[in-house]
């Protein structure tokens, strides 16, 4: 079973947040977010489907999810890396690299 990414975020400046904080702050909605759920926006947010899938499709399955959610809901982020740690009850925290999207227009 893969859990929620941990996101610690306290005293957060709304008006004075550096863009790699307020993509962290969106990042951290959309992953935390299970689809559906949001009224404005039902595709908002992880599909969960991989909760019931065996750990190895699990994985491949959430990576899958949330490269498709960053792509369309925070286009100025690009996925590095999904790290996960295994707990002794056999549950995986996802930890996920993201990286600011370099401009590839020339010009």
């Amino acid at each position: 079973m893969i859990g929620v990414p941990e996101v610690v975020l306290t005293g957060f400046d709304y008006l004075g947040a550096t863009k790699q904080e307020e993509m962290r702050r969106n990042l951290s909605l959309l992953y935390e977010t299970v689809e559906g759920t949001c009224p404005g926006d039902r595709l908002f947010g992880l599909n969960p489907c991989f909760q019931d899938a065996p750990l190895n499709v699990a994985v491949n399955l959430f990576a899958l999810e949330v490269i498709e959610k960053t792509e369309v809901y925070e286009d100025k982020a690009e996925i590095l890396d999904i790290r996960y740690t295994q707990s002794q009850d056999g549950n995986l925290t996802p930890q996920i690299i993201v990286g600011a999207k370099q401009d590839t227009e020339g010009g």
